[in-house]
């Protein structure tokens, strides 16, 4: 029973709560917090955490090509139409071929016209694939059959790794300039 305190009088209990109120609710607000984040993670489906996953991956493919025009289009002002930003197509798409989904070489930075209006501009981007890749990589990418299901701890994974690769390339980016 340490942690009860006797008191003195009345005006020392006020002065010893108006002292520690503060950290008393932030003590309340973080352990709520974590408790919110702790039900929200067990309410998520595998949907949920590819979804996370995804999102991570986009983000790094469109980080890493920064300074590198649409691959479909070669257009630098690709981000400034239609929508204003880019996104990161897919040479085969997630519909046709879900298991090449988080593959560096199937990912790229691509305007939001080529990629959402356009299809993904499937003939262009493979023509700037093959000149940014090679060949051999190409026909490995369109050859690639592979049924193996994303499950949530690789999904986890995923996420994991691409929001840290993000991060140290920012580090590094940072430096340079």
């Amino acid at each position: 029973m340490s942690h009860l305190r006797a008191f003195c009088s009345f005006d020392c209990l006020k002065a010893f709560t108006a002292n520690n109120k503060p950290k008393l609710e932030r003590k309340i607000k973080t352990e709520k917090r974590q408790e919110l984040t702790r039900r929200k993670e067990k309410l998520k489906t595998r949907s949920d955490y590819i979804k996370e996953a995804q999102q991570a991956f986009n983000e790094y493919v469109r980080f890493r090509d920064a300074n590198l025009p649409c691959i479909s289009c070669n257009r630098w002002n690709g981000g400034d139409m239609y929508g204003g930003n880019w996104d990161c197509g897919h040479y085969r798409s997630i519909g046709s071929a879900p298991h090449l989904r988080f593959n560096l070489w199937n990912a790229h930075k691509q305007c939001v016209k080529c990629n959402r209006y356009l299809s993904g501009n499937i003939a262009d981007y493979r023509v700037s694939l093959v000149w940014k890749i090679g060949q051999p990589k190409v026909d490995a990418l369109e050859s690639m059959q592979d049924g193996s299901r994303i499950t949530v701890e690789y999904a986890q994974r995923i996420k994991a790794i691409f929001r840290r690769k993000k991060r140290i390339k920012e580090r590094i980016r940072k430096k340079r300039e």
